[in-house]
């Protein structure tokens, strides 16, 4: 990527022997200045363009296919008309993104100058010292203007070690034509877990649901923690035993095989693996989710609306952010940090917004085209006034696991809620300190 030492002797030795050659008729004097020698046709025909200088390029790791990302597109056309010196090359690993990097760091060898890595990675991959410490990097001015849920999700024993690539705050989105052909009201911006259920029971029935939601935590952690109980707490202790967080898996179980308003997984995948698969293909009415989701919508031509989530005992919804990091083995840390600086500013950030790759994680973005566009987008930015971030204790990937293990037969029927939360106790405090 760069020049040799030894390219640029000969370069060098090359340019003496043209400056030579030119000058040759002043008798090895010094050659006369612009304004008392030839005059132009001869400056012009002596004056030699200078060679082209080579761009370093700087490699980016993430886990999206960049030749079908719009934003990831945008971010390295700016980044490149900002950085003249610099080019932007990505580098995707598809499944298994995150052990499969860190297998790579393990390793030793060099690595790419930044990589993508979500909020619930950054934990673990700090304390295994897979990413570096940007201490000396970020500046008082960025955190200060960030939203508090965004530096805390970033840090790791009170040091930052990532930047934002942006943050979710979690809606309800509603499929208006479902609404509008079963003659269902759309819900009031202040709605129960009562008026959803209702409203759930209302738009099921002959192959089609109220509502879905994905089977691991971010599909049902923030119904846990709205009634007060929760997945897991940040310093890893298990919160599915306190009888809030059974309530709320039970009230969620019931929407599956007690309202018939949920489908299973097995149901929901006839239309797709995707999250979003069944709300798109008009088979589901509801679907809470992040702003990601409507540049699917808006694709598949489907009009949609938003709303809060329905309430529970408090008002709340959890928030996630991706992060940009600097992992082991990157080259050059000052190098890296341009391309960080860069993807956390307002310009980067300002085409997260605007490619629909998520809400900004800094404030003084401008969001008026982002509302004018969709008026219900308002709930997605006063939802970060009320959320609290997605737990991420250290080993955190592995309770995950083992909830999804232990959960898999109650949400299929088979184990009750009870059953299957007893199951994910008896070993919580093991996989959450570290053990098998």
């Amino acid at each position: 990527m760069k020049a040799t030492k030894l390219s640029l002797v000969a370069l060098m030795t090359a340019l003496m022997v043209i400056v030579t050659a030119c000058s040759g008729n002043n008798g090895g004097n010094t050659p006369p200045s612009p304004s008392n020698s030839a005059g132009p046709e001869e400056s012009a025909a002596t004056q030699k363009p200078e060679p082209p200088k080579e761009r370093t390029k700087v490699e980016v790791l993430s886990w999206w296919d960049f030749t079908q990302s719009e934003p990831l597109k945008q971010l390295k056309a700016k980044f490149e008309e900002l950085n003249p010196d610099l080019e932007m090359e990505y580098i995707q690993i598809g499944s298994g993104y995150a052990d499969k990097v860190l297998t790579m760091i393990a390793g030793g060898g060099e690595m790419p100058e930044v990589m993508m890595l979500a909020m619930d990675r950054i934990p673990v991959y700090a304390e295994k010292g897979a990413i570096l410490s940007l201490e000396s990097y970020v500046s008082d001015e960025y955190l200060s203007s960030a939203y508090p849920v965004v530096s805390n999700a970033l840090s790791f024993e009170g040091k930052p070690f990532a930047v934002a690539r942006d943050i979710t705050s979690k809606v309800m989105f509603l499929n208006k034509k479902m609404f509008d052909d079963a003659g269902v009201a759309y819900p009031k911006e202040d709605w129960t877990w009562e008026d959803f259920r209702a409203i759930s029971k209302q738009l099921s029935g002959e192959g089609q649901w109220g509502f879905y939601f994905p089977k691991y935590a971010d599909g049902y952690t923030s119904w846990l923690m709205q009634n007060d109980g929760g997945l897991v707490t940040q310093d890893g202790q298990s919160m599915l035993g306190k009888p809030e967080s059974v309530e709320a898996l039970q009230f969620l179980h019931d929407l599956v095989h007690v309202d018939k308003s949920a489908p299973t997984e097995s149901q929901a995948q006839q239309f797709g693996s995707n999250d979003v698969s069944t709300f798109v293909a008009g088979k589901v009415a509801m679907i809470a989710g992040g702003l990601s989701y409507t540049a699917t919508f808006e694709k598949e031509g489907v009009e949609y609306l938003i709303r809060p989530l329905p309430q529970g005992k408090q008002k709340l919804s959890t928030s996630f952010v991706n992060a940009w990091v600097i992992p082991k083995g990157a080259d050059n840390p000052d190098l890296s940090w341009r391309v960080l600086e860069f993807l956390s500013g307002k310009e980067a950030q300002q085409i997260a917004l605007d490619t629909g790759m998520g809400l900004p994680a800094v404030q003084g973005v401008d969001m008026k085209s982002f509302l004018e566009k969709h008026p219900d987008n308002r709930y997605l930015i006063e939802a970060l006034s009320y959320s609290v971030p997605f737990p991420t204790p250290v080993h955190g990937a592995a309770f995950n696991t083992e909830v999804a293990k232990q959960f898999d037969l109650m949400w299929l029927g088979q184990k009750s809620v009870q059953e299957a939360v007893d199951a994910v106790e008896k070993n919580a405090a093991s996989v959450l300190s570290g053990g098998k």
